[in-house]
């Protein structure tokens, strides 16, 4: 029989690319002097640059942005990789080319943008579509509401085009349509994540 400890180290190993891509986030935060070489930017994009598709997602316009972005990120990214590890990864590796390329088609008025938040409300969607038929000891109406609550929340800031959880200041916008792909991307995922947790 294993000790509680050693199941924490198993869970923490097997979550691996999630805690990376956090970890990633919190040193662009730390070591602001490289931020402005990977934010998406679309003028540099559209010129060649294309690791902003996905770096643009590391970067975060102060510490509680980051909070803010990590907390939904690392809950949800642990807790789906622990039971759909390779889903999980690859969500990690595409979802952000395909969030920053959405918002290149979508809005060419977006000259910049930085945070993890359309990665993490994905995730967020992916794992509560899987718990809504996998969890057995969560009633499904929890998940539906958090599906619900992710849904009003990007309605809220579409309309107001205020965030509801972070203040970046008066010159940064919250970009509902990064909220949007990630969704998307979780959308085209969940019937892959579907077959590998069954």
């Amino acid at each position: 029989m294993s000790s509680p400890n050693a199941e924490r180290i198993r869970f923490l190993r097997a979550s691996w690319a999630s805690l990376l891509v956090g970890g990633a986030a919190a040193i662009c935060l730390a070591l602001p002097q490289f931020s402005d070489t990977l934010l998406y930017r679309r003028a540099e994009m559209a010129g060649g640059e294309y690791w902003r598709l996905w770096t643009g997602h590391l970067v975060h316009f102060g510490g509680r942005h980051l909070l803010a972005d990590l907390i939904v990120f690392l809950v949800a990214g642990v807790w789906l990789e622990s039971f759909a590890r390779w889903t999980t990864r690859g969500f990690l590796v595409l979802a952000p080319a395909a969030i920053s390329a959405f918002l290149y088609f979508a809005d060419p008025q977006l000259t910049f943008y930085g945070g993890l938040s359309g990665v993490a409300v994905g995730l967020l969607v992916l794992l509560a579509l899987l718990q809504v038929r996998r969890d057995k000891l969560a009633p499904r109406w929890i998940w539906v509401g958090v599906l619900v609550l992710v849904a009003v929340k990007g309605a809220l800031e579409a309309f107001t085009n205020t965030p509801l959880v972070s203040d970046f200041g008066p010159n940064i916008k919250v970009s509902s349509l990064a909220h949007l792909g990630g969704i998307l991307c979780a959308l085209l995922a969940w019937p892959l994540a579907r077959w590998e947790s069954k």
